[in-house]
Formats: structure tokens, C-alpha cells, sequence
């Protein structure tokens, strides 16, 4: 007798083991496509809004341009002068700036990845053993 109660323990055991792992490989699939969900909608989000910033910035650059050569009075000066002060920006971000960017763009996107709201394996299984205890299950 007791050797079956022990047999079907074990039996028990392997089964929950195996249930767990499935569940763990479930959760862990679901929260990667829910992570590059995210990440690909902010993305794509990042990468319109850039695209129509850009748009503006050079339209706005071509008529400043077109503006400051009228006041100068050279067709050619106020191009010179817009692409003179975007090199100055383009300095300015690179040797000072880069570090600001990476760490802005780490901390966004690691922010889309790992959530606090998140439950891990071992809580979703914990749950579920305490509802199959109360519903009676063995």
C-alpha cells in the first residue's frame, strides 16, 4: 500500500514537473512577444516622428537659408550659414552629447522591456497550485 501511494507521488511529481516547465516555456514566450511588440511599435513610432521632424527641420533650414541670402545679398551665403551652424550642432552632439543619447536610448528601451508589473513563473504557478487546492484538485 504504501509503495503505491509513494508510485503515485512520484507519478504526481513528474507530471507537475512537466506541467511547470510548459507553463514556464508559455510565459516566457508570451513576455518575449510582448517585449518585441513593444519594441517594434516604438520603433516604428521613433521613426515617423523622425521622419516628419526631418521634413520640417529642412524646410525650415531651406527658407532660413533663402531668407539670410536675401539679407546678405549673396544667392549662396545663407546656405553656407545654416550648414555652418548644423556642423557646430553636429560638433557639439558628437564630442558631448553621445554619451546623453546612448544612455537616454538604453534606459527607454530597457524600460519597454523590463516591466514592474510583470509576474514571473513561479508566482502564475503558485496561483494555480493554490486554485487546485481549493477547487479540491489533488
Amino acid at each position: 500500500m504504501a509503495f503505491e501511494a509513494l508510485s503515485e507521488n512520484l507519478n504526481n511529481t513528474g507530471e507537475k514537473t512537466q506541467e511547470y516547465v510548459e507553463t514556464t516555456a508559455e510565459y516566457y514566450k508570451l513576455r518575449l512577444f510582448k517585449s518585441s511588440m513593444k519594441f517594434a511599435t516604438s520603433l516604428i513610432s521613433m521613426l515617423v516622428l523622425g521622419s516628419v521632424a526631418l521634413l520640417l527641420l529642412s524646410f525650415m533650414s531651406f527658407g532660413v537659408a533663402l531668407y539670410l541670402s536675401r539679407i546678405i545679398g549673396y544667392p549662396s551665403s545663407g546656405f553656407f550659414v545654416i550648414g555652418g551652424f548644423f556642423l557646430v550642432v553636429f560638433l557639439f552632439t558628437y564630442f558631448f552629447g553621445r554619451k546623453m543619447i546612448v544612455k537616454t536610448i538604453l534606459e527607454k528601451f530597457s524600460e519597454l522591456i523590463v516591466e514592474e508589473d510583470d509576474t514571473s513563473p513561479s508566482d502564475i504557478a503558485n496561483e494555480r497550485a493554490k486554485s487546485k487546492k481549493t477547487k479540491g484538485t489533488p
